[in-house]
Order: structure tokens, then sequence, then C-alpha cells
């Protein structure tokens, strides 16, 4: 009995303090009406948003790479080219007697996203490197990878990476069988390269990774644009699991003539693959933007592969303080999205953060590697809707914390990751997608701006 009446008592005590408050709604939209939150609405707060450039990305530690080209009418031009090393399957494979070569094929697995025009057609050529890549040296995006202009080998193609491949397979001492293995790309390459400086190689050649790497260099993979069709996209691949170089070949064994596989996968580890990637923003909205960073804007940008991201500033929430001793039940942050084609869709998933006093990047409270405090993805928000064409982002404890001095407002941005994002990687600039959005930015007088909705209750 005596416990039932305590629980009684906070329900009426927690009744009493709702009920103090000068408005009842609900914030945001699509709430539970079992959970909803009650208390005072504001949802005028000022929000100022702008364009910038994103951060450099140390491209060779990725999980998976982009190819290809996009010419987007409001992004601009993306090219997305790949450098990458092949090892030996096991060091020091040897090709027998009287070796000859059958074909040597690259063969490349998707990884997954493709952003752009699935109707478009690539021709992706392979070249091969001016120079070894090291492992120790970090690469960036910002710096172009130089590779001979001569061409090992090319396909015209589109990217599909659902479709899976009909490839044949040997099997000794029986008929070869055909198999159908996941999606991916098979571009044959030029038998004398393979055969000079693999094939008919000295042992050295073979006998390790490193000396491997130091004969050959290295291959580059690349699009023509002159010699594709349509808008363009960019893929990814997976270049660190299944992806390699194969090489068919007959030799002497005795009286016998065998047909041998060899394989030379592609792996980062001490060998290393890297992506070379650029944005062209010449003609666009985006550069007049981010030539004119201190102007008001209707809408802004953010995208994938180091391009561009979203600054947000809260300038006037300490006002907030006048409202007495409250509580922040929920905040949430709307971001609509303006525009978006069949061919370009929004990014699936955007990601919000904060730089500290040192313009280090760090997770707001709600989302960050603590689980005591942190939400879970879905909860914490950043998954495009796209009934509503819109992202939402739940910052309740970020505003609450700023409010009460446990943390110092910065600067916030809002950039693309890909949906798989895992958070132990940190809010690092994203090499691994490739998608883009035009949100409303938070301009007075426009109808799709940026706004942070506050339902707030006052202490007594």
């Amino acid at each position: 009995m005596k416990l039932y009446k305590l629980d009684l008592l906070t329900l009426l005590i927690g009744l009493f303090i709702l009920s103090g408050c000068q408005e009842t709604e609900t914030i945001g939209l699509d709430v539970d009406p079992a959970t909803e939150i009650k208390g005072s609405l504001i949802d005028t707060i000022t929000v100022i948003a702008s364009t910038v450039a994103e951060d450099t990305i140390i491209t060779n530690t990725l999980e998976q790479y982009p190819l290809g080209y996009l010419n987007d009418p409001i992004m601009g031009k993306t090219t997305a080219n790949i450098a990458l090393s092949l090892t030996l399957d096991p060091p020091g494979l040897t090709f027998g007697t009287n070796p000859v070569l059958d074909s040597a094929v690259l063969v490349l697995y998707y990884g997954k996203e493709f952003h752009g025009d699935s109707t478009s057609k690539f021709n992706v050529e392979v070249h091969q490197l001016n120079e070894t890549l090291t492992e120790s040296t970090p690469y960036y995006n910002t710096k172009p990878v130089a590779y001979s202009s001569s061409i090992l080998g090319s396909k015209f193609l589109r990217f599909n990476i659902k479709d899976s491949v009909k490839v044949t397979e040997l099997v000794t001492g029986k008929p070869d069988v055909q198999k159908s293995k996941p999606p991916h790309i098979r571009i044959a390459l030029d038998p004398n390269f393979i055969k000079t400086n693999i094939v008919n190689a000295p042992a050295t050649v073979l006998a390790s990774d490193l000396e491997l790497n130091k004969s050959i260099k290295g291959l580059y993979l690349t699009v023509n644009k002159a010699q594709s069709t349509g808008a363009g996209g960019i893929t990814f691949l997976n270049l660190t699991d299944s992806s390699r170089l194969e090489v068919y070949f007959k030799s002497e064994n005795g009286a016998l003539i065998d047909t041998t596989l060899h394989k030379f996968p592609i792996k980062n580890n001490g060998a290393p693959v890297i992506a070379d990637f650029k944005h062209d923003y010449t003609g666009t909205n985006i550069q007049t933007q981010l030539s004119n960073p201190n102007t008001k804007f209707d809408f802004t940008y953010v995208q994938g592969l180091g391009g561009l991201r979203t600054r947000i500033r809260f300038p006037y929430l300490d006002k907030l303080k006048s409202l007495g001793n409250i509580t922040i039940n929920k905040a949430e942050l709307i971001v609509s999205v303006v525009g978006g084609t069949d061919k370009f869709q929004p990014a699936q998933r955007l990601l919000l953060y904060q730089n500290d006093i040192a313009s280090q990047r760090q997770f707001v409270p709600d989302f960050s590697t603590n689980p005591v405090f942190s939400m879970t993805d879905y909860d914490f928000g950043g998954y495009y809707d796209k009934t509503n064409k819109r992202y939402k982002f739940v910052i309740t404890t970020y505003i609450q914390d700023i409010l009460k001095g446990k943390l110092k407002q910065y600067d916030t941005f809002i950039a693309p990751i890909n949906l798989n994002f895992n958070r132990q990687q940190g809010p690092v600039s994203s090499g691994t997608t490739a998608t883009s959005a035009v949100i409303g930015s938070g301009k007075a007088g426009v109808s799709y701006k940026m706004k942070l909705n506050i339902i707030y209750s006052k202490i007594n």
C-alpha cells in the first residue's frame, strides 16, 4: 500500500509541473501518442546555415573505393579514379616450364553504392602507374596520382552492382564449369604486358609483394569521359576481399600440358590501394556560395567524397535562459530537402556533429561512442524521409548542455555518410559515399528552411 501511494504522489507532481506550461504542443511529426512529450514549443530559434568545403581525406584506408565520372547539373563534375597494388598468392609462386599465357583478367567486385544515372555507360580503362605506392605514405584526395597514358585494358559497360555474373572456372582433370558470382567487373589486360612483367619475369620479382610492385609499380583505373555516355555516376568497388588479377596459362608438367590459374589479390595490407577523386564546381551556384561565405542563401549543399558540408550556428540560443529554470524535453533539427530527381536522389543518410575549441570534429552527446548517454542510430536520426522530403536529428542533450554551460557552442556541421556508417570511425569526412543533397538554409521567409524545434518545461 505504501508503494502505491508513492507512485500516485509522483504522478500528481508530474502532472502539476506540466500543467504550468503556457502552451501544450508536441514536437515534430509522426509522434506516438503513447510516448509523446508535452510542454511549451519554440520553433522560432534562429538558424544560420552556409555551404563550406570539406576537409581533405586520407584515401588509402577506405572500406570501399570510388570509380566513375558524374556530371550533375547542380553539384558539378566529380571524377573518381583508383590506384592499386597487387600481391602474390603465395609469395614465390612459379609459372612452371615453358609457360604460355592464355589470358589475364582484372576482376573487380562491387561495393555497396552507386550514385548517378544508372542508364549511363562508362569506358573503364586500366593504365600502369608511374611509381610504386608505399604502405607508410598517407595519400590524400587532393594529390593526383601519376600514371602512363598507355592503355593496358578497357571495357565499355554499365555499373551494375546488383546482378550476378556467369564465370567459367577451371577444374583440374575435369571439364570447366560455369558458376554464378557476385556482381563484378572483368577487364582483359594486354597479354604482352602480362608476359613481360609477370609470366616471364625473373624469379626475384615473384619472391615477394614488395619486389612484385617494385617491378610493375601498380595499376590505375579511370573512366574515359569522352567515350562514356549519359550524365554518368560513381560506383564503389570492394578491393580488399575477392578482387584480383587472374592469370591463365599453360605449362609443361612432364608429358602433360596443364592449364593453370594464378591469382594476384588486391589488398591494402602491405600493398596500398588509394582513391584519387576531385570535384569541379565551375559555373554552379555552389561556386557562388563558396566565393561569398558571408552571404545568406535560400539553401545549402552537402556532398560526399570530400566535397561539401553545411555549417550550422544557433547564435541566439542563450536567450532561452530568459525563460527561467527550464528543462529541454526534446530538441529536434528539421532539415528539408530542396529538389532531387530520379537520377540524382538525395543522400540516404546525413551525420550531424560539432567542432570543439581546437576545431576538431566531435560527436554531439546524443550520438557518441558512450553507450550510457548515446542514442541509437535510428533514434538520433539523419535518415532521408522520402515521403516528407526531409531529415530529422534529435539533439536534446546537445542543446541542454549548451544552455547549462556544460558545452560551449562552436560550429555544428551536417555532411553525408554511407548507410552502414560505424560511429567508431569518428565523424570524419566521408570517402565512402558519393551522395549529395540540396537542403534548406535557416534564412527567414523560406518555406523549406531549416528549423530547430524545442519543447521545454519550466521547473519551479
